[in-house]
């Protein structure tokens, strides 16, 4: 490890020697839209396993940071934009990175991706295994049948789904499309009359792991669009409705030497803060902990969100909100609205289970978690019903019942403790089921799904598969947003099925092996509720 270590470090300071005088120059503030293109992205080469590649791109953002910071010493203003027509590059575009080149006040540093024929693709990923999702036959009609899902899910999913439950077993290669895909908008993105992706998207992994844009001289707005000189860079988020215009009164705007830009719009809201906004900073923490001068544009400054900060080792103080300028600002990738990505989500991941065995006591894997939703919408229709029928099967599976109740919802430790311990995860769609990010790989996630045409979204499969966990979507027969319409006998039945497959686990039969007393201990004044 250490030796592969010095090799990626050795390729990024080369990288360093190579590219840093050609992109010096690319952000020239001498013009801010170049005749040709000034540079294609910088490319940081790199050898050793995903851990080793970031550590060898955050040594490499150092170094280009400490060049920047020397150049500025004998000029140090912020500059104002001098040119007054306002170009958009959008994000949603497929060339959009070749379009940015052709801008002098921003550049793209690139991870490359590394062709890898195996199974087991140490050197993009961090997780090596993934299981095939499975859906029940009626949510598998609408994912493959065109012109059934608003959010055309036969195009994302190449018209393929799984109904056997059986298959969960089974490990699969993580495929392109889930590397690839992006949200279809009418009015946003529409390839082939929003029938399919380009063909590529489904056979070829794209030619990055990750990529970060720096800016100069620039201002970023509350919800995370960059506007340096002649240009407003507008990621693909979920936000379609963007003005083209420099703000009002710039010299009034807080003014930093370096901000790192994470916010989105919707962040404040539970699963955009889980799932969009916390992931953008997973892979450069090392990066950020050893420049703590460098602040955090987020959506807010405080609460859950500064909370999950410290968690991953960064001072809440460092946070920033609202309009913003920054002599440099680094803007990682978003993750498009309920597309996240792998790489991110996959790092958060680790780094939350690492500072859960790192920080409490050792928790069994035993838990089966009912998800209930106390808030107006999205709930299961059945949920007493439901609730019975969890709770017996977690009792004939030597398993501890776990209610999850999001109103008021459990401190972060107890949330963290509770779903890191899970051997399964039953819920109606919502923001709940993203405190997946603390689980082990492997979990079981039984979702029950809303119906056609406007309510059915799949974010918690992406995020779910892509985090090496089994998945299984069950449909609803109607009511949503207000119900989910799932047959409680629909759920036991799901739910029998992948215990059985649990149970003949190495875990599973570890845990059977236990004296059903064991199973959990009472609360005094609830014998029906389980502690954590």
């Amino acid at each position: 490890m250490f030796f592969l270590l010095l090799i990626a470090v050795g390729f990024v300071c080369l990288a360093v020697i190579n590219h840093l005088p050609i992109l010096l120059a690319a952000i020239s503030p001498a013009k801010p839209h170049c005749e040709q293109p000034v540079t294609p992205p910088v490319i940081v080469q790199s050898a050793g396993n995903f851990t080793d590649r970031i550590n060898a791109f955050n040594v490499f953002l150092s170094s280009l940071r400490a060049e920047e910071l020397k150049r500025r010493e004998n000029d140090s203003n912020w500059r104002t934009p001098a040119s007054r027509n306002l170009k958009a590059v959008w994000g949603a575009k497929d060339d959009f990175l070749q379009e940015l080149s052709y801008y002098c006040t921003v550049v793209t540093v690139i991870l490359p991706w590394i062709t890898n024929s195996s199974l087991q693709d140490n050197s993009n990923l961090l997780i090596q295994t993934y299981y095939q999702w499975t859906a029940d036959e009626t949510l598998c009609s609408w994912i493959k049948t065109p012109g059934i899902t608003r959010k055309r899910y036969h195009a994302v999913y190449n018209r393929k789904c799984d109904v056997n439950i059986s298959d969960t077993v089974r490990q699969v290669y993580l495929q392109p499309l889930f590397l690839n895909g992006k949200p279809f908008l009418s009015t946003t993105y529409w390839p082939n009359d929003g029938n399919s992706y380009p063909a590529h998207f489904y056979t070829d992994m794209p030619p990055y792991a990750f990529y970060m844009h720096i800016h100069r001289d620039a201002i970023i707005t509350d919800v995370g669009h960059v506007i340096t000189d002649g240009l407003k860079l507008v990621l693909y988020v979920c936000d379609y409705a963007v003005e083209i215009s420099y703000p009002s009164h710039l010299e009034k705007i807080p003014l930093y030497d370096e901000v790192f830009v994470v916010n989105q719009i919707l962040g404040k809201q539970v699963y955009h803060r889980m799932v969009e906004i916390v992931p953008r900073l997973s892979l450069f923490v090392d990066f950020l902990k050893a420049n703590p001068e460098i602040r955090i544009a987020a959506p807010e400054i405080d609460g859950r969100l500064a909370e999950l900060l410290e968690v991953i080792g960064l001072n809440k103080s460092r946070l920033v909100t609202g309009v913003t300028r920054a002599k440099i600002a680094y803007q990682p990738r978003v993750s498009t609205c309920g597309f996240p990505n792998a790489q991110e989500s996959q790092m958060l991941s680790q780094l939350y289970r690492d500072y859960i065995r790192r920080t409490f006591p050792h928790q069994p894997r035993n838990r089966l978690i009912l998800i209930r939703r106390s808030n107006t919408t999205r709930k299961f229709k059945e949920q007493e019903e439901i609730e019975k029928v969890v709770k017996r099967a977690a009792s004939d599976y030597n398993l501890t019942y776990t209610l999850f109740i999001d109103n008021p919802a459990p401190s972060l430790n107890d949330t963290m403790l509770m779903f890191h311990s899970a051997v399964v995860i039953v819920a109606p769609h919502g923001a709940g089921e993203s405190n997946m990010l603390f689980s082990q790989p492997g979990t079981y996630i039984i979702e029950g799904v809303c119906e056609p045409p406007q309510w059915v979204v799949l974010w918690f499969l992406r995020l779910a598969h892509i985090l090496g966990h089994h998945w299984h979507g069950i449909a609803s027969r109607g009511g949503c947003p207000d119900v989910l319409d799932v047959p409680a006998s629909d759920i036991y039945d799901a739910l029998i099925k992948h215990l059985r497959i649990w149970s003949s686990s190495r875990a599973g039969k570890r845990l059977r092996k236990k004296p059903r007393f064991f199973r959990f201990f009472k609360n005094p004044k609830n014998p029906q509720k389980s502690t954590i």
